[in-house]
């Protein structure tokens, strides 16, 4: 987009807000947000500026630029395809059974709009209306295809992934698989963290990087990924770790209210609460029925690039452990699924890739001609015998390996505890247990921030005390 096309969007949206010039400053539940409001003679001034600019092409750019800056919707483009456009923004994801309701409304309209102006008979119901299930895969495509050319040059995306926590009870079937396609509206953004920053006050903002660091590093160890919190252990990431917040002032008056407006205080436990369900409701977390919070399909496909860069190694080796991982089959994102025996295997599968993973490997038909008692599929990776499910019985012919929530709820500790109704405390022994001294200690920080994210898992181990006083300092807040 040209400079003149944003100075020209700028000045709109000043001019729509209008009022006074001031800044205003106030607490929105814990975090501080400013706004500017400019008055009617800086917006005069910037009329006149658009005006000037608008009257021909930038001189700064060449005229293949200028061209390119322009942003032109696609040929066929109609108001068909705005309304879906528009109706996607509002949802922010879409199933294709949603779609399939959305876009039969839309194109009803269209006809009935036909009819109004004549060009259909007018005697009786029209026979030619659609049923949602007159959609096809196809014609969502059709409109998806087209909103995406709209939005490219704004940045904006429309990608697809399945929903790793939808229960398929047919794996093989193509339709339960599509039934399971979430479409989302992303950024593509090259920097992920504006557009963080753009939904989130600044306090709120800290704490959505603890929570992500928390996600990725802290509860995702070789021995353990987790990649999930419950709502106790997310309270705990309410203030940053000690080790982060300023220890001397700056000097100066000024400069020591610089420094105690820009520290991070950290976030009260109800706003951390509710905070957690807005990001439910939206679409951004994912809470099972155990109760644990996970990254929705949404999250997982607006911060792909963001969490890849934040938390792998680009340096390590092509077969060494990462925390952000792939399944072998579908090549998407994974967080629930599957994984290989040898904790150091990057092999990973989603629940619903794994029979068609097996059926493709030469290794899964040469184990088909073996008698049926050993038929046991083995990790092409690292050839570790793969596990399988527990029989009616209670037997198994090895034991299956989990990532996400399941990592967690399939262990013995979890289990006994949930029996004693203390289902919190087994996640936290269990964490204790398994994850690694240079989690919990004060080690040097390593690529994803893993000594930053230690001061959660810190602050689930401390002392009583150090509690209490936390208690004490939200007292003093209220």
């Amino acid at each position: 987009m040209p400079r003149s096309s944003r100075k020209r969007a700028r000045s709109d949206a000043v001019g729509n807000a209008g009022g006074a010039s001031q800044r205003r400053r106030h607490d929105d539940e814990g975090g501080l947000v400013e706004t500017d409001i400019h008055d009617d003679s800086a917006m005069d001034q910037d009329r006149d500026q658009d005006q000037d600019d608008g009257a021909g092409p930038d001189e700064d750019m060449n005229d293949d630029e200028n061209q390119r800056g322009v942003w032109k919707l696609p040929p066929g483009y109609n108001d068909s395809n705005r309304a879906f456009l528009q109706a996607f923004m509002a949802h922010g994801t879409l199933t294709f059974r949603q779609a399939q309701f959305l876009l039969a409304a839309i194109l009803n309209v269209g006809k009935e709009q036909q009819l109004l102006e004549g060009t259909q008979a007018q005697d009786g119901p029209d026979p030619t209306e659609l049923a949602p299930d007159d959609i096809t895969l196809d014609d969502m495509r059709e409109f998806v295809g087209m909103a995406q050319k709209a939005l490219a040059p704004l940045d904006f995306d429309i990608r697809s992934a399945t929903n790793e926590w939808v229960d398929m009870p047919d794996l093989d079937s193509a339709q339960a698989k599509i039934s399971a396609r979430v479409w989302a509206l992303i950024s593509t953004d090259h920097d992920p963290k504006a557009h963080l920053a753009v939904m989130f006050p600044p306090r709120k903002l800290a704490f959505v990087h603890r929570l992500l660091g928390a996600l990725f590093d802290t509860y995702n160890t070789p021995r353990i990924e987790a990649m999930c919190v419950t709502e106790q252990q997310a309270v705990k990431l309410s203030r940053p770790p000690r080790s982060a917040r300023p220890s001397m002032p700056a000097d100066g008056a000024e400069g020591a209210a610089t420094a105690d407006a820009n520290r991070d205080r950290g976030l009260k436990h109800s706003v951390v609460i509710s905070l957690l369900q807005s990001l439910v409701r939206q679409g951004w977390l994912h809470k099972s029925v155990q109760g644990f919070y996970s990254l929705s399909t949404r999250a997982l496909l607006e911060l792909e690039s963001y969490l890849v860069e934040t938390f792998n190694d680009p340096s390590a080796a092509a077969d060494a452990w990462q925390r952000i991982k792939r399944c072998a089959a579908c090549r998407e994102l994974i967080t629930s699924g599957l994984r290989c025996a040898t904790p150091t295997c990057m092999l990973r599968l989603h629940d619903y890739c794994e029979t068609a993973y097996w059926r493709t490997q030469a290794r899964a038909a040469a184990a088909a001609a073996a008698p049926m008692g050993q038929r046991r599929p083995k990790c092409p990776r690292c050839n570790a015998p793969w596990g399988k499910e527990e029989a009616e019985d209670g037997r198994s012919e090895g034991k299956l390996h989990f990532i996400g929530q399941r990592a967690i709820t399939s262990t013995d500790e979890y289990r006994r505890k949930l029996r004693q109704g203390r289902a919190s405390e087994g996640v936290d022994d269990l964490m204790r247990q398994l994850l690694p001294r240079a989690a919990t200690g004060s080690g040097g920080a390593r690529r994803g921030g893993e000594g930053s994210s230690a001061g959660p898992f810190q602050q689930a181990s401390g002392s009583r005390r150090r509690q209490s006083e936390m208690n004490e300092e939200d007292e003093g807040e209220e």
